[in-house]
Parts: structure tokens; C-alpha cells; sequence
């Protein structure tokens, strides 16, 4: 059979082609139709186009995605936007690559056509350059797009590292679009910044996400800032997505977190989200909080769509959410904790879970195992003996067992510590001791198959076999004014002395006018170069019993019950309306203890009386018992001691004589009459009585003329 020859285009066909009038699809079809004869060539390209149609099918969506329209992308300080292979050195260099094919290792690639950075055990530590001007300068790992959304893949291979840098990854929508960061692959970066977030995805009007799907990832600042922060509108959407693989997130500072979530230039309205699925794990820790948000509307954490969840440890508080199973051995160390809670579950498959110094809640929701790494509950204490005597180390433990115990001794203060042959119990006991033993350390490491913890270092304190005094046992008599210290040798009880004591007595509680008073008996003896005492408290202080004064104890102020406040002077005193002076009282009561003064059963203001010493005079103003009326009254003087009441009467005015008798007589009539109160003279009672009626024969003799003349 002969050789069937390729076949050429047809002359028309091929001018065609050339000229690029048409496009390719119609000049093959044309060529199909032109060789419709030709059967057999006609299958065989029908097939191949069915094959390339099916290859184009299964290609991701993501793959055919190109770069957003205007997008610029620098890793280092290579432009890389256009795409192509980069290598990368230990020292962080990226340098073009110009070899054929595909670098061996330690190299970036970047698909325009996806839009996708591979880093293949890369090492960066160089920036995007100043002299760029663009937003992202100082970013390891820049993205910016100014005129749109700003997007970017990396799929790692390998273990990458990022640092020495102000921002490892910078994916930044400055003026419109969202902005989107997607890490996937297999293998791990280690994202570290200076003074920026490790990785920083922003919008400024729209969404910003961080997705992460079975890689590993570690991003954090080593100067002041957080970890991750996922900046988006001030009412838009920040999201963090970890579909499988982990995320570690790292602030520094006191003011920032492990993953920070922004709203517009400070906080906003947004709704910030958590999803974690296909078990991944989250560990955010910072100062500011492990995961922060700015929005008035709480972080909602979400699982997958196949009820798959994930463990967020936030600052070392850690939640199961949904159902996870371990990918690898999850520990929860010293300050940590897990919570497993409703509708939610562990299982471990074929990995642990290990608790060491941590807590765990919700055990009960685990399949698989739990292990907890051992915990001292009792540390062992130093010991002091006798040389020949032995000593024993003690130490108390919790864990899952079983548990093992190595004792270990130090002979250069902790310096290095050797096995103790024997001694791998809970319990410790020494051999016999001698003084080259004194200062040795000890220690305990106690391990299972969750860890290891060392007990406390302690010492041991060996004695020369001396005398050894210890404290005296004292002894008093009953009235504390002699003691007996008796000393025993703490090395042989047979052997004891009783040295000489001196005792001095001091009032500790002096007595009071009813209570004993109390002396402290204090016994001093001196005795093997050290001054040793002890004390003894007696109550041998008669009381003093009350000293009365006016009804009161001057020591303790004790009302004398044997006192009977009275008025003592000017009782029953009478007042007459128009005099001039008051009424004054004299109580028996001390002047210091005087309280009130009540008149007629009510108090009276301070206003009204007087009230001076010797020994209590109250004296009530002439203007106040004016108001009272003519009449009977009581009155009453209230001190601390008693009440010493009495009475007295007002008097209504005397009427005035005739109108008139001469002013001067009325004077003088007053004024006899003062004069005879003031100096009370007996012997001018009968010059008054004749005064009296001289005047009154007067006045009758006025009235009577006075009559015959109407």
C-alpha cells in the first residue's frame, strides 16, 4: 500500500492564513469542507479537535484566569508582571532567569495567564524599590492594581521563607476593586515583616480575603504591627479563609494583634468572617488579642459546606468548630486551651491529641487519644540531717501513664546533673550521709509518651554529729515572775541545760476603773552565743475603781450612779413681766457635762438662756420670758449626768399708779424699791410701809377730787 503524503493547505486557504484575514477556526473549516473528498484526513482532524476541546474542558477555572487589567506585580526588586522564572539565592536575591527550561530549584514562577506565583524553596529578602513609586514599595511580594481589583495566587512548594523586609506580602486596591490573596499547595512559607503585617491584603472600597487551602503558613512582624491584616470598605466584607493546611499569625508590640481585621481607615460596618474547613488550624496570638476585629459586627466563624471544620486557637484560647479530624498531633501547651462544643467533634485518627500544662474541655467529645503530659502537683523539698543519717526526696504526679521517674544528682550547684543508678521511683531515700554530701542538689525528670517535666531543684544539708541546740522549752510559774528555759541537744535527747533566765515585767494593758490590767512577763537567757526569749502575760493589775465628781468618773466618764442632778440655786424663782434682768438656776451638774435647757418639757433654744460655770448656771433672758405667760412653768436643766428640773412663775406688770403722779415721784418710788431689792436691808421695811401708804392716801385723795369735780 502506498504511503499516503501530508497534505498543504490549499493555495487559497494558505493566503489567507497569512494574511491573517481570517480567523483560524474558519480556515479549518474550510479546509475540512475543501477535503471532503479526502475522507480519511477529514476523520483524523475531527478527532484531534475533540481531543484539544476535552483538554481545554478540564483545565480549572483558575488557570484560565488572567491577571485583573492594569495589575502590576514585583517580587523583589524584579517587576514580574509579564511573567517568567526567577531564581533565588541564600542571601534573599531574586535574579531573571536565562536558562532553558525550568530552574532546578530555589525559584519563582509567575503565569500571567493564571495569574498564579509559584515559589519553589525561595528565599527573598529583597524588596519592591523606592525608585518604583508605587504603593507597594518595601514589599517582598507586591500586588497593585489602581483601576481595579487587585488579585494574586501563590502555590508554594517546598519551604519558602520571607524576611528581612518591611512587608513580606502586600496585595493592595488602593482606589477601586476588591483585593484577594490566595496561598494553596502543599508546602510552607514564612512570612516575616519588620515594621508592617506579614501579610497585608487591602482594599480601600471594597471586599479584602485571605484564603488558604492545604498550605502551611506563618506570616508575623518582627517590629510593631500584626501578623495578618485584612483591610477592606468601611461596609464591606473582610474574610479569612483556611481550607485545610494551618495558619500561625504572630503580632508584636502591645498594640497589635495576631490577625487584625480592618474596616475603612479605622473600623466600620462590615461583616469580618472565619472559615475554617478540611480541619485546618488557626493559631493567632498578639497583645491586642489573637484575632481583632474593628467592625460593630462580630466575627462570624463559619465550617465548610460538607460540615468539615477546623481548631482556631485565639491567644491560646482554642474552639473546635464543626467536625475536624487531626491532620497531625495538636498540643496544647502551658497558658492554652480547648474547647470542643455543642455540635462539634474531634477525632484524632491516627494522631494525639497531647495536653501538657494546658487545659481541655469537652473531652468527651474526642475519638481517638488523649494524652496529657506529665504535671508535678508536689514538689520535692530541701531535707537537712545528721551525718549518718539518710534523707528522702518526694515527688507527687499526674499524667497518662505510665509514668517514669529518674532521679538525678548535681555536686556543683545545678551546674550538670547525672543519673542517680536506682532511683527511678516517686520516692527517693539517700544513703547513709557524710559532710562531703552537704550542698548536693537533687532533681526528678518525670516522662511518658506526651513529654517530660524536671521537678524543682532542692538540697540536702548534712550535719557534723555535734551538739545541736535547738529552742528552749519554757516554763513559768503561775504568777509569770520566774521561767525556766530548758535546751536539748537535738543529736542526744539525754543531754539538756537550763541556763539562767532574767525576767522583766512590763504593763502591756494598764488597769481601768473596773478592769484588771495586764503585765507582760518577758524571760531572756542566753545560751550558746544566741539570746533567746519568751513572754508571759499575767492579769495582776487591781482595777482603780470610779473617781465621782459631780456625778461623773474623771477617769472614765461613768455616770455616778449615786448622783442626783437638782438645782442647787434659784429653785421656784419668780419673775415679774417689764424687769430688766433674768431668771437665773444653778444645777449641781458639772459644767462640761451641760446639754440643753428645757422649759415647760420642750427644748429651748441656745438663743434664749445663758449658761455658764459654778458648777451649771443657766440664766433665761429677760426678752424670752417676756413671751411666756403669766403663770407657773417648769424648767429643766439636761446634763450627761441627770436632769435637775424645777419650777417658776411669771409674773403679769405691776399696773402703773395714777396718771398723774409726777414722773420723778414714780422714779424715785422705783428706785426706792430697786434699792431696797439690791441691798436687801431689812431695817428700811418700816420707812417702806409708811412710803407705801403716803402714797396710796394720795392717790385716794386725787381720785376722790377728781370725782367731785364731774
Amino acid at each position: 500500500m502506498q504511503a499516503m503524503r501530508p497534505r498543504r493547505l490549499p493555495p487559497c486557504l494558505l493566503s489567507r492564513a497569512e494574511g491573517g484575514t481570517h480567523s483560524f477556526y474558519g480556515i479549518i473549516k474550510e479546509w475540512i469542507i475543501h477535503g471532503a473528498r479526502r475522507a480519511a484526513m477529514k476523520r483524523s482532524f475531527l478527532s484531534l479537535l475533540c481531543v484539544l476541546a476535552l483538554c481545554l474542558g478540564l483545565l480549572p477555572a483558575t488557570a484560565l484566569a488572567a491577571a485583573p487589567g492594569g495589575q502590576m506585580i514585583y517580587v523583589g526588586n524584579e517587576n514580574v508582571t509579564r511573567g517568567g522564572y526567577w531564581t533565588t539565592d541564600n542571601d534573599g536575591n531574586v535574579t531573571a532567569y536565562t536558562g532553558e527550561g525550568t530552574p532546578a530549584d530555589n525559584f519563582i514562577h509567575y503565569d500571567a495567564g493564571s495569574n498564579t506565583l509559584t515559589l519553589h524553596n525561595a528565599t527573598i529578602k529583597e524588596e519592591t524599590p523606592y525608585d518604583t513609586s508605587t504603593l507597594i514599595v518595601g514589599a517582598a511580594i507586591g500586588v497593585l492594581n489602581q483601576n481595579g481589583n487587585a488579585e494574586l495566587t501563590i502555590t508554594l512548594e517546598g519551604t519558602n521563607t520571607i524576611k528581612d523586609v518591611s512587608t513580606a506580602i502586600y496585595v493592595l486596591a488602593p482606589s477601586t476593586g476588591s483585593a484577594n490573596l490566595t496561598i494553596t499547595g502543599d508546602g510552607i512559607l514564612n512570612a516575616i515583616s519588620g515594621s508592617n503585617p506579614g501579610i497585608r491584603v487591602q482594599s480601600n472600597t471594597s471586599n479584602g480575603a485571605l484564603a488558604i487551602t492545604d498550605a502551611k503558613v506563618t506570616a508575623s512582624s518582627s517590629g510593631y504591627s500584626d501578623g495578618v491584616r485584612i483591610q477592606c470598605g468601611d461596609s464591606s466584607n473582610a474574610s479569612l479563609t483556611v481550607n485545610g493546611g494551618s495558619l500561625t499569625a504572630t503580632g508584636s508590640d502591645t498594640l497589635f494583634a495576631g490577625i487584625t481585621m480592618q474596616f475603612g481607615s479605622s473600623s466600620g460596618s462590615g461583616t469580618p468572617t472565619v472559615t475554617v474547613s478540611d480541619n485546618a488550624i488557626v493559631r493567632a496570638n498578639g497583645s491586642a488579642g489573637g484575632i481583632a476585629s474593628y467592625s460593630s459586627s462580630p466575627i462570624q466563624y463559619e465550617t465548610g459546606s460538607d460540615s468539615t471544620g477546623g481548631i482556631v486557637f485565639d491567644n491560646g484560647t482554642g474552639t473546635v468548630y464543626g467536625n475536624v479530624t487531626l491532620q497531625e498531633d495538636l498540643e496544647i501547651g502551658e497558658g492554652e486551651s480547648l474547647t470542643i462544643g455543642k455540635g462539634a467533634s474531634l477525632n484524632t485518627g491516627s494522631h494525639e491529641v497531647i495536653v501538657d500544662g494546658g487545659t481541655l474541655t469537652g473531652g468527651d467529645k474526642i475519638t481517638g487519644t488523649v494524652k496529657y503530659a506529665p504535671t508535678i502537683t508536689t514538689q520535692p523539698t530541701s531535707q537537712t540531717v545528721t551525718e549518718g543519717g539518710t534523707a528522702t526526696f518526694t515527688v507527687v504526679t499526674s499524667g497518662t501513664e505510665p509514668l517514669s521517674y529518674q532521679w538525678q544528682q548535681s555536686t556543683d550547684s545545678g551546674q550538670s546533673w547525672t543519673d542517680i543508678v536506682g532511683a527511678t521511683d516517686a520516692t527517693y531515700t539517700t544513703e547513709a550521709t557524710t559532710t562531703s554530701m552537704n550542698g548536693y542538689q537533687y532533681h526528678c525528670v518525670v516522662r511518658n509518651s506526651a513529654g517530660s517535666i524536671t521537678s524543682d531543684a532542692v538540697s540536702l544539708t548534712v550535719k557534723e554529729h555535734v551538739h545541736t541546740w535547738g529552742n528552749p522549752v519554757w516554763s513559768w510559774t503561775e504568777d509569770g515572775k520566774s521561767a525556766t528555759a530548758t535546751f536539748t541537744c537535738e543529736n542526744d535527747a539525754t543531754h539538756k541545760e537550763t541556763p539562767e533566765v532574767t525576767v522583766t515585767p512590763a504593763v502591756k494593758k494598764p488597769a481601768t476603773c473596773t478592769e484588771t490590767g495586764v503585765t507582760a512577763y518577758t524571760a531572756t537567757v542566753e545560751f550558746n552565743g544566741q539570746t533567746y526569749t519568751d513572754t508571759k502575760e499575767v492579769a495582776d493589775i487591781p482595777a482603780t475603781g470610779h473617781r465621782y465628781e459631780n456625778g461623773k468618773c474623771i477617769v472614765c466618764s461613768e455616770v455616778d450612779p449615786a448622783f442626783t442632778a437638782m438645782i442647787i440655786e434659784g429653785a421656784n424663782g419668780k419673775w415679774q413681766k417689764g424687769s430688766e434682768d433674768g431668771l437665773s438656776f444653778t444645777s449641781n451638774a458639772a459644767f462640761d457635762d451641760f446639754q440643753k435647757v428645757q422649759v415647760d418639757g420642750k427644748d429651748l433654744d441656745a438663743s434664749k438662756y445663758t449658761v455658764k460655770e459654778g458648777s451649771t448656771i443657766v440664766t433665761l433672758k429677760p426678752s424670752y420670758l417676756e413671751t411666756l405667760p403669766a403663770g407657773k412653768h417648769t424648767l429643766a436643766i439636761v446634763s450627761d449626768t441627770g436632769t435637775a428640773e424645777t419650777g417658776f412663775t411669771v409674773a403679769a406688770a405691776e399696773k402703773q399708779a395714777a396718771d398723774d403722779k409726777p414722773a420723778n415721784d414714780k422714779a424715785a418710788s422705783d428706785s426706792d424699791k430697786e434699792s431696797l431689792a439690791k441691798t436687801g436691808d431689812d431695817s428700811m421695811l418700816p420707812i417702806a410701809a409708811l412710803s407705801i401708804l403716803a402714797v396710796t392716801s394720795i392717790a385716794t385723795g386725787v381720785f376722790a377730787l377728781r370725782r367731785s369735780r364731774i
